[in-house]
């Protein structure tokens, strides 16, 4: 079990260094992730809530969180939804992480409506 990430914690998984600048980014981008991650856990008579202040966070969406929050910072890159990938052309950016929503997945409810 687990708290919600951590500032440092995503900077790692960037494989980032500390840096004022960037840091208020990802700031805002976990900030935001976190929204989600409770936000998703408190409606769709999900069995579980965990607030932002839990410690009972399981590891899966920890991790989930962490690679939303890393998307959401690479996602200012890509303001229209694609990335230049060299040869290949411009190359369209997901809505979802198909990774982190798969791990959330396994604690919340999915509802089709």
């Amino acid at each position: 079990m687990a708290a919600w990430p951590t500032l440092s914690e995503v900077r790692t998984f960037l494989r980032m260094a500390p840096d004022p600048e960037s840091d208020q980014v990802i700031g805002w981008a976990l900030a935001a992730a976190i929204d989600y991650g409770v936000n998703r856990f408190q409606r769709n008579g999900a069995a579980f809530v965990y607030p932002p202040d839990t410690t009972t966070l399981p590891d899966g969406i920890h991790m989930a969180c962490v690679q939303h929050a890393a998307r959401l910072y690479r996602r200012r890159d890509s303001i229209d939804g694609t990335i230049w990938g060299g040869d290949a052309g411009a190359i369209r950016v997901g809505r979802r992480d198909p990774d982190a929503e798969a791990l959330y997945a396994q604690y919340a409810l999915v509802v089709f409506g």
